[in-house]
């Protein structure tokens, strides 16, 4: 008999996914670990997403659908699904990649054994719109050093797509970050996980089980695009306002709120007070260049 608490929360986050959704469900459903929770938010979509969520709720006790009423960002909407989640372990899942059947088993196993692990994740495939493969990527977030401070600058290091956030985590683990923030720097993504990785160690399982599909209308399709970053996770109609200050003093606060002793806090903030030095020449062009910006609004000139 399954217990009325799930031992993992799925959650689903879509805007406007009916191309790919109804098969990324069923991807989820069909994994051979089985006492777990889906939980769809969608946020506000204007196509056929909501017929489908609702009908695959209906046809499966397991699966949660929730609906914004309005777009709330990416962030906030990755965030509602943590908040939400009833499982100690939690995984999101987009509405458009795949999984191997194993994947949470495999992941489960790790995190059952490994108190020290906040992060279990399964080797990458990269597919396309059509589902065919076209690379075996290498996440190479394998970090298992019991020096948070190595770790921090581990992850920084070796990082570029963020496929491991769709590993299975420790949910009070996740709640001693500040999550995917609030939508007001890009890559909210990158920064959730240099947070993660200060509480505990991430896994990384030797076989592909992940398959990450890239398309046009993904998010990451193109990062260098702002108005499009803004939007995807914000749901706001203007850039972010100096982003990469931003996002340092978003690894500041994180530092400060995680578990790590007072001498690893001050080398870490070492480490990126430097990236902030090095970053100098951008964060100055980026403040020029908001300041020039915010000289031209209508509302100023009034």
């Amino acid at each position: 008999m399954q217990s009325s608490t799930p031992a993992v929360s799925i959650g689903m986050p879509v805007y406007n996914g009916e191309r790919y959704i109804e098969e990324a469900i069923r991807s989820n459903l069909e994994q051979t670990f089985q006492n777990f929770e889906l939980i769809i938010s969608d946020n506000a979509s204007t196509d056929g997403t909501r017929e489908i969520c609702e009908h695959a709720a209906a046809q499966d006790s397991r699966v949660r659908y929730l609906h914004n009423e309005v777009n709330v960002g990416a962030a906030a909407n990755y965030n509602l699904l943590v908040h939400r989640a009833r499982a100690p372990l939690f995984r999101w899942s987009n509405a458009d990649d795949l999984l191997e059947p194993q994947l949470i088993e495999r992941c489960y196993s790790v995190l059952a054994e490994r108190p020290d692990v906040v992060l279990a994740y399964g080797k990458t495939t990269m597919i396309d719109e059509h589902g065919v493969a076209y690379e075996e990527y290498e996440d190479k977030q394998d970090i298992q050093s019991d020096c948070a401070v190595e770790r921090f600058k581990l992850f920084y290091e070796r990082v570029a797509l963020t496929n491991i956030i769709y590993g299975l985590m420790r949910r009070d683990a996740m709640l001693q970050t500040p999550l995917m923030g609030k939508g007001t720097v890009p890559a909210g993504d990158y920064r959730f996980m240099a947070a993660l990785v200060l509480v505990g160690k991430f896994v990384e399982i030797p076989e592909r089980l992940f398959y990450r599909r890239m398309h046009p209308e993904a998010s990451s399709w193109d990062r260098a695009d702002e108005n499009r970053q803004t939007a995807f996770w914000s749901a706001a109609d203007k850039g972010f306002f100096l982003p990469r200050l931003r996002s340092e003093l978003t690894d500041i606060r994180s530092i400060m709120r995680s578990p790590t002793s007072t001498a690893e806090k001050a080398r870490l903030l070492l480490y990126v007070f430097r990236r902030i030095y090095w970053f100098r020449g951008s964060i100055i062009r980026e403040l020029v260049h908001d300041l020039v910006q915010q000289a031209k609004s209508p509302t100023l000139q009034k």
